[in-house]
């Protein structure tokens, strides 16, 4: 066997497949190999049953998710979509530590919040509402 110090586990593989899938293969077995928590009791006891399925070796749930890791990208998505249907506001679409502000929202952008008190300093109040206020920027003519 030769060095595996840069490679690790993938120096099984020889100088074959190229660096590129060699480091590709790495990373996929570093996170399979990593515990990860189960949604029921969330203890770091889930081990991979077969391709797709894991079971948390603790309260005994088996549960579909990724092939190599229990939670994807394209899971935690569906998530986010599921609940947001079911809740009806964009609000129920944070993750508890993934997200910090509202990128996860297409065409979402953050913007200060003004207040209707605030005024600055040397400007009147306005007290009639404003007319044809609309939340779209105008477009810009090329």
């Amino acid at each position: 066997m030769g060095r595996t110090k840069k490679v690790g586990t993938t120096g099984r593989l020889g100088a074959r497949y190229g660096a590129k899938l060699r480091r590709t293969v790495l990373d996929i077995e570093k996170r399979g190999d990593e515990p990860h928590r189960c949604p029921s009791c969330a203890t770091r006891a889930l081990k991979r049953k077969a391709a797709g399925l894991w079971e948390c070796r603790k309260c005994e749930l088996i549960f579909a998710g990724g092939a190599y890791v229990p939670y994807t990208d394209a899971g935690r998505a569906a998530r986010r979509a599921i609940a947001q249907r079911v809740a009806g506001d964009f609000l129920s679409l944070r993750e508890e530590e993934d997200v910090e502000s509202l990128e996860f929202l297409p065409n979402v952008e953050e913007r200060p919040v003004i207040e209707a008190t605030d005024v600055m300093e040397g400007e009147e109040e306005i007290e009639e509402p404003i007319e044809n206020f609309s939340e779209e920027p105008p477009e810009d003519e090329f």
